[in-house]
């Protein structure tokens, strides 16, 4: 599977709320990787994120920064039921 990984939270939280799953992710030291699966509608919405043209719900994006948090958290503190998701060591 051809990847997308990116190391921006606020890009990922805007991903997230846009539909587009999380593939995988990982952390290493502070810093957390998401992946996502690279297609033509991912990179059309980071295009528009970066150029600043992107439309989203405010709401829709609120409850995804605090989703990513929860799964951060979760990942960092090496939770069982983040089944898909690994951590570097």
């Amino acid at each position: 599977m051809n990847t997308y990984p990116t190391q921006d939270f606020y890009l990922t939280a805007f991903l997230s709320a846009s539909g587009i799953p999380i593939h995988n992710l990982w952390r290493d030291a502070r810093l957390t990787t998401f992946e996502f699966e690279r297609t033509d509608r991912l990179l059309e919405l980071v295009r528009e994120y970066y150029a600043d043209e992107a439309l989203f719900s405010p709401i829709r994006y609120g409850n995804s920064l605090k989703n990513l948090k929860c799964l951060i958290h979760s990942t960092h503190n090496g939770n069982p039921n983040t089944n898909n998701f690994r951590t570097a060591r």
